[in-house]
């Protein structure tokens, strides 16, 4: 039996290496290290070094997670424990590849139903038409047919067009005629649906007639309470919860639509997550260019899904419908997302001043003379000193913080001229 790994979620590894991995029974080591026989490439480093292995045992394969941060089934909470049989269609998460699972034996599983649908045969139908039932009266007209609705229509489309195809041929109506008047009966009602007297004594004359009433009124109940006297009430309760999350008080006499109220609050909550995650990165190549500060690393608790997982989809899915081992859930990580922006952004603009001053006090003619200790410049030296102090000394002169008041205003210069137009 074959066994194929793919990632899904990618179109290219950042080394090229191949985004999938074969085996036709022999075992595979999986990981972050180039040693690997698949290696998964993560700046990151979320992916250990050695991530999981996959064993080929009595004609199956299974998969054993080795890793810090884990192997996660779709839709499970926690992670892989133990040996796992790999099933061909699952999808598994390491790191932020999502990877699917195919078995060799899949494609001849799925190709064995088709011939079952060709087998059953016209003769079928003789013998139901002894049955007298509206059922049988359907397949035999239509046996011709049957081809065509079946590839186009299927569930209720076909229940109904066996019912309707009845009138439009009337040579099946021979063979009750000279039988006995009892099975002559129930066609009846079918065979001229047209007319509201033959629709009368259908009920009472087979059983089958009777299962056929029941299923409209029960439908007709389902469709006719929309739940309209329903909808204020859920929209008050949707909306009061709405306002003791949010801190706010209710409205007297407010009411709302709750479905078109979730939907306005998941569009706003994808745009906000969408955004912070985008910050969140903005902020990580800010540090990383810089080289100042620590790398935000994953632990083994309060993850935050904006900053680890690699989509707003992934994110939004762990902290409010699928919540995960390890990572923060519902809108702690919106909160702890934008507290962490917000303090980058004080700490950005905190450093620019001491960053600034120390290095003007280098440049300072003052400093510099005062590093010569009494030593004089001569010729061309000398002039060119003489210049650097006059520059200095007229860009300075105006301003109380002096180099550091110039750079300010060229920076809120710049920025005026970075932000024009884009409504910041």
């Amino acid at each position: 039996m074959t066994l194929t790994l793919r990632i899904e979620n990618f179109d290219s590894l950042p080394d090229g290496g191949p985004l999938s991995v074969t085996s036709d029974g022999n075992d595979l080591q999986v990981g972050r290290s180039a040693s690997m026989d698949w290696s998964l490439p993560d700046p990151q480093r979320h992916i250990s070094g050695h991530h999981f292995d996959v064993s080929f045992r009595n004609g199956k394969y299974f998969l054993t997670d080795v890793s810090t941060n884990g192997v996660f089934l779709e839709g499970q909470r926690h992670r892989i424990e133990g040996a796992h049989e790999l099933k061909s269609g699952e999808r598994f998460q390491v790191g932020h590849y999502f990877i699917t699972v195919s078995l060799g034996d899949a494609a001849v599983a799925a190709a064995a139903p088709p011939p079952q649908q060709v087998e059953p045969p016209q003769p079928t139908p003789p013998v139901v038409d002894d049955n007298s039932d509206p059922w049988a009266i359907g397949g035999s007209p239509a046996a011709p047919i049957d081809p065509n609705p079946r590839s186009d229509r299927s569930g209720f489309d076909d229940f109904a067009s066996d019912f309707i195809s009845t009138p439009t041929a009337p040579q099946p109506q021979a063979a009750p005629a000279t039988a006995a008047p009892q099975p002559a009966a129930a066609p009846s009602p079918f065979g001229g649906s047209g007319s509201p007297f033959d629709g009368a004594p259908a009920p009472g004359a087979g059983p089958v007639l009777s299962r056929t009433p029941p299923t409209a009124p029960t439908a007709l109940p389902i469709a006719t309470p929309p739940q309209t006297p329903a909808q204020p009430a859920g929209g008050d309760a949707v909306l009061k919860a709405f306002c003791e999350g949010a801190g706010l008080r209710m409205p007297a006499g407010a009411t709302t639509d709750p479905e078109a109220f979730a939907r306005e609050l998941g569009r706003t909550l994808r745009g906000a997550s969408t955004e912070v995650m985008a910050m969140l990165q903005d902020r990580a190549a800010a540090k990383k260019f810089t080289k100042g500060g620590d790398r935000t690393m994953m632990g083994a608790a309060q993850n935050n899904p904006l900053k680890f997982l690699p989509d707003v989809d992934q994110a939004l899915e762990v902290m409010f419908l699928h919540p995960r081992d390890g990572f923060m859930s519902g809108g702690d990580g919106l909160t702890d997302a934008l507290a962490d922006v917000r303090q980058h952004q004080v700490a950005v603009f905190a450093a620019i001043q001491p960053a600034l001053i120390k290095l003007m006090s280098k440049l300072a003619p003052e400093d510099i003379e005062e590093a010569l200790d009494g030593g004089l410049l001569s010729g061309g030296k000398r002039k060119a000193w003489d210049e650097f102090v006059r520059r200095w000394d007229k860009m300075t002169t105006s301003h109380e913080n002096g180099m550091l008041d110039v750079f300010l205003s060229h920076f809120a210069e710049s920025y005026s001229k970075a932000t024009k137009g884009s409504g910041l």
